[in-house]
């Protein structure tokens, strides 16, 4: 089970001149028993935005875990951070567990709010491939779901794939997405 706070802050020189306030957002792993602990790949906690870059034009508005997801196979957490960078988004993928090759993995697209919803699927663009699916509501100001895959084997990003562009103006296209096999082939 993964929960998260996308509106969690991190806050510096509290009830000073100078006090910050960083929408950081951060994510629980849940293990077996619904407790929280440190083994990598039996819960423990995720907030990749933390000790980055602060502002708006960086991590500072980052809310991770907006939308958060598993891959299929279980192989991978899936974190959206839609206000990072200016609030075009990121996604991140990173691998549950330790026997894995360590990898992180990331996308900063030129979508606004890339990342507001997330979900993943094996097979739906080339057989045997994991694809994360992402929606970026405000993107072209129809919105956009983008289709990813990941870099090479020594790579460390997604690439995109596929755009799909809403058609109608502030239709927020993307708002929500899920991946479905309806015929069943795979």
């Amino acid at each position: 089970m993964k929960t998260c706070a996308h509106r969690y802050q991190q806050r510096q020189s509290v009830n000073k001149p100078s006090e910050s306030r960083n929408i950081i957002g951060r994510c629980y792993v849940l293990s077996q028993d619904l407790t929280i602990t440190s083994a990598k790949e039996d819960g423990g906690t995720w907030h990749f935005c933390k000790g980055r870059n602060p502002g708006h034009q960086k991590f500072g508005s980052c809310q991770q875990g907006l939308s958060a997801t598993f891959d299929k196979d279980y192989h991978y957490f899936i974190f959206g951070a839609p206000g990072a960078h200016d609030w075009k988004g990121l996604v991140h993928l990173e691998q549950r567990n330790d026997s894995f090759f360590a990898m992180n993995i990331f996308f900063d697209g030129p979508f606004e709010t890339g990342g507001f919803s997330l979900d993943s699927g094996k097979s739906l663009t080339s057989k045997g491939q994991l694809t994360v699916v992402a929606g970026a509501p405000r993107a072209y100001y129809s919105g956009a779901v983008v289709l990813l895959k990941k870099g090479g084997e020594d790579s460390r990003i997604l690439l995109e794939e596929y755009t799909l562009k809403g058609e109608g103006l502030a239709s927020s296209f993307g708002y929500d997405v899920t991946v479905l096999d309806l015929n069943g082939d795979g």
